[in-house]
């Protein structure tokens, strides 16, 4: 399930970027800045945690948030929660 949520959810972020910079090329700003804003504070809330957790660089786990959002971190988390069997 985690490895479609993360198939499926990474090319959705980028469609919803695609989109967004259109809406900005068009003077509609606020759709970029609310998914650039909600994925950087994502980063922080999770993403530098489980970055760190998973040996992911810092800069790789910005870019990674800022990018696909919770579609990288989930996976990995709900992978290693099921191998302790928690």
């Amino acid at each position: 399930m985690m490895n479609l949520v993360s198939k499926i959810g990474k090319p959705v972020c980028i469609v919803l970027y695609i989109v967004c910079a259109v809406l900005a090329f068009k003077k509609k700003f606020i759709p970029l800045i609310s998914l650039f804003a909600m994925h950087l504070s994502e980063y922080f809330i999770i993403g530098r945690k489980t970055a760190k957790e998973y040996g992911v660089g810092a800069g790789e786990g910005l870019a990674k948030c800022l990018a696909f959002g919770f579609t990288w971190w989930l996976p990995i988390r709900k992978a290693d929660s099921g191998k302790d069997g928690k």
